[in-house]
């Protein structure tokens, strides 16, 4: 029965991966702005099992104010989700893609740095 509970592990990290796929083909044609990271957060994977991930938060300037956003990014262990986050840093400025029909719809992607 141990198996059952870790099998769950990597078809949520492969569902999750897949939606954000998507998202990256679907936001290819939005706008592009530059954030300001301020927060990130591991999240590991609940009582109910699934997937960790790092949930970025940032701010980015929107039709003359400044806005926040976040985004979720899967990872398959726990202990690269956390390398990644410690990687990151309040001095960068990455660039978002957000939806120019609802400005507050936004995605990170690291291809696009």
């Amino acid at each position: 029965m141990g198996w059952w509970l870790t099998i769950d592990v990597p078809l949520v990290y492969l569902f999750k991966c897949a939606l954000r796929m998507f998202s990256f083909f679907k936001s290819s044609g939005w706008e592009r702005s530059k954030a300001s990271f301020t927060d990130w957060t591991v999240v590991a994977p609940g009582w109910f099992g699934g997937c960790p991930f790092v949930t970025l938060h940032y701010e980015f300037p929107s039709k003359g104010s400044s806005t926040t956003g976040l985004d979720e990014i899967p990872f398959f262990m726990h202990w690269h989700a956390k390398t990644y986050a410690e990687s990151l840093s309040r001095d960068l400025h990455p660039i978002i893609r957000v939806n120019p029909k609802n400005p507050l719809e936004t995605r990170f992607f690291e291809q696009d740095q």
